[in-house]
């Protein structure tokens, strides 16, 4: 499938990797609507692409706050209306939280799962209705490599991303006979303002960088929906947690024991 002249409906689309996205896709020749809960940035990243992308068809800001199921069903509607249909869902918004796990009370737990894991099925099960009307169409869900298998300091955060991704799988199986394909991405450390923006709850450091540019993971990313790949990894670090995880998991949880300890603070204090 080529990106040209389908209908994206994209969340997230403010900052972060879910801009990158706007701008491959409108260079690209996608028709979009980009949603996000702050709707002023959305105006004002269409009034770039459009003054910048010669010949593209301006994407359509709309304000939606994924936790919240009516928006994100007012938001698809919107999409269809506009568009005449969705064929491309690309479920994208999302927040972080860092630090220990014994630190995550089950507020910061269901805020974080309310945003990462229940916001995409909103969006899942609010398209499905539209696309087997049309006939098919393809639902990509971002997920993360601590998806695959926990990550040291990110719990709250992999289990969001983890409980999104058997959902996605699930759903997958179930619709695949109507034209619908459900894809999986997971990209790793990417350099965006989720970092600044995350919730710090205490007892480690982030790993240093570098980190993916977020121009290249977009990019990855619209070229593995347009290859229809159903499971996606975006770079070397998640192909090697995947392996090891399914071929030596002993060998995988030595690797996170000794990353958890290298970010850890006792190791701040001992050498402070």
């Amino acid at each position: 499938m080529k990106i040209e002249n389908q209908r994206v409906l994209l969340t997230g689309a403010s900052s972060g990797i879910g801009e990158a996205l706007a701008w491959e896709l409108a260079r690209r020749g996608a028709v979009c609507v980009l949603a996000a809960r702050r709707v002023h940035c959305l105006e004002s990243l269409a009034d770039r692409i459009v003054a910048t992308v010669p010949g593209t068809v301006r994407p359509l800001p709309v304000a939606c706050d994924v936790s919240d199921r009516e928006s994100v069903a007012a938001v698809i509607r919107t999409g269809v209306q506009q568009m005449g249909g969705i064929d491309v869902l690309i479920n994208n918004a999302g927040v972080s939280m860092y630090g220990e796990t014994e630190r995550t009370s089950v507020r910061d737990l269901t805020e974080i799962l309310d945003v990462n894991f229940l916001g995409c099925v909103h969006g899942m099960q609010a398209v499905l209705p539209y696309m087997r009307g049309q006939g098919g169409g393809r639902i990509v869900n971002i997920a993360s490599l601590a998806a695959i298998h926990g990550v040291p300091y990110l719990a709250a955060y992999g289990a969001s991303k983890a409980a999104l991704a058997a959902y996605s799988q699930s759903l997958r199986a179930e619709v695949a006979h109507e034209g619908i394909g459900v894809q999986l991405v997971y990209p790793g450390y990417t350099q965006t303002s989720i970092f600044t923006k995350e919730r710090k709850l205490g007892g480690a450091r982030r790993p240093r960088p570098p980190y993916a540019p977020v121009d290249q993971v977009a990019r990855q990313i619209v070229k593995a929906v347009e290859k229809g790949k159903t499971e996606v990894l975006l770079d070397s670090r998640g192909r090697w947690m995947s392996f090891l995880h399914g071929f030596m998991p002993r060998v995988l949880d030595q690797v996170m024991s000794r990353l958890a300890f290298r970010l850890g603070e006792n190791e701040e204090i001992r050498h402070a």
